[in-house]
């Protein structure tokens, strides 16, 4: 409640970089904000307070980062900036001297930055908020704000030690969440009636239970025999957390037919430079494993290409791997040096203008493997999920539009309907047919 002197409602406007976690987190913090009468500022309104969720996986990240930030600086004067996520947590240093930062909040107290702002706008403007300070999971009964999914935080923080990577010095240590929190939040997602449900995490299949163990699989089937409307889509999961007992699960019908799994490199040599705990055959072998139990399993996956010392042939190592497991969808990655990391001390010998010549063959191939992949899809029959941009995503991930447009008019965004796959118009946009009994 507030009680003083100031009746205008305090504005705020959200910047987030990266990865789904910084999303589910950014809605969290609004969350917690709008509990005590803050708004999200309009396009052409000068905001309060600015929060700017950053991301540092690549150089060309922190390069983004800095360059949103100078821009708010610039085009809010007036506006406290408040820099939180994995940059302001291993280089808060660099974001204090850019001028007119207000204040620079790591991860590690990111679920706090709410009761900041609150502190801040009540000092400033005499009036009066409950402070609640949070921990690292207190973004309870956190509703979708602008989309028609849902982010919900099980896990944070990684244990893995792969040499390239930055993001367990920004996240820390692996943790998980209760779960039985967890399961309430889904109880309460469904009955407010939000259609998807997207688990997050730095590292979702490291989840642990309450007694310490490897809890993920198990924690699975609990969410999914609560499941009758929502249903259930994973962010991104590691190759060795893959396997007949996740493909098994995937075959519930509440459970999104899609997998995003990060190869990195299909090259043995480099998996092991890279300090990944897998090699090309066994990755092989796990994502067989799922295709024999869902063949029309969307999957997506991460390539990171120009690491030192990838040859020529080690690259088209990784692009066979990827063709030969049918993925259909490629995130390429230039290879950047990040400071602090084991792979620092390998150099960066792989010119620049080769990186980029490999990561255009990515997005070439990924292009060409997702049509691939819809087109086989041509005909049968998926639940989608209507979008606010009057897009239809499915449980398999292939977005498209209704074939005739006015059997939309009455549909609203986050609505169900069940639509038969249809083929690309002339504009490569892939269209949907509505089945009967729909609105």
């Amino acid at each position: 409640m507030q009680n003083g002197l100031n009746l205008s409602p305090p504005k705020v406007k959200f910047h987030t970089l990266g990865c789904r976690l910084n999303f589910f987190e950014t809605d969290g913090i609004f969350s917690q904000l709008s509990k005590s009468g803050f708004q999200l500022a309009d396009h052409a309104e000068l905001p309060n307070y600015i929060v700017i969720n950053t991301c540092t996986v690549t150089n060309k990240a922190d390069v983004k980062n800095r360059s949103i930030i100078r821009q708010a600086v610039k085009n809010f004067p007036g506006a406290k900036v408040f820099v939180t996520g994995c940059y302001a947590q291993t280089d808060r240093e660099v974001l204090e001297r850019i001028p007119g930062v207000f204040r620079v909040i790591g991860n590690d107290q990111k679920s706090d930055l709410s009761r900041q702002i609150q502190e801040d706008w009540s000092e400033t403007s005499q009036t009066d908020f409950k402070l609640e300070k949070t921990d690292r999971f207190a973004y309870s009964d956190v509703l979708p704000e602008g989309h028609t999914r849902a982010y919900l935080k099980i896990q944070d923080g990684c244990n893995r030690k792969c040499s390239y990577c930055k993001i367990p010095s920004a996240r820390g240590l692996g943790v998980s969440r209760g779960e039985e929190d967890i399961l309430d939040q889904v109880r309460f997602l469904q009955d407010h009636g939000v259609g998807e449900i997207q688990l997050t995490g730095v590292n979702l299949g490291w989840y642990r239970n309450q007694a310490g163990e490897k809890g993920f699989l198990s924690l699975l089937e609990k969410i999914l025999s609560l499941l009758d409307y929502s249903r259930l889509r994973l962010s991104s999961i590691e190759p060795p957390d893959v396997g007949s007992e996740l493909a098994e699960l995937l075959t519930h019908p509440r459970f999104c037919k899609f997998l995003h799994v990060p190869i990195q490199s299909g090259s043995r040599k480099i998996l092991k430079e890279m300090q990944r705990t897998y090699h090309p055959e066994g990755f092989r072998k796990r994502i067989e494993a799922v295709l024999k139990k869902v063949p029309d399993i969307f999957l997506g996956t991460d390539a990171i290409v120009g690491f030192p010392g990838e040859s020529e042939n080690e690259f088209q190592e990784t692009i066979q791997l990827i063709k030969d497991l049918t993925f259909a969808k490629i995130h390429a990655f230039p290879y950047s040096v990040r400071k602090g990391t084991k792979a620092e001390l390998l150099g960066d010998p792989i010119p620049g203008d080769e990186k980029k010549r490999r990561v255009i063959q990515l997005m070439k191939l990924s292009e060409g493997l997702n049509k691939s992949y819809a087109k086989s899809q041509i005909g049968k029959n998926e639940e989608a999920i209507l979008e606010t941009d009057g897009t239809l995503v499915t449980g398999n991930y292939l977005k498209g539009k209704l074939e005739h447009s006015q059997f939309g008019k009455t549909l609203l965004p986050g609505q169900f309907v069940d639509v038969k796959i249809g083929d690309y118009d002339e504009d490569s946009n892939l269209r949907f047919h509505l089945l009967a009994g729909n609105p």
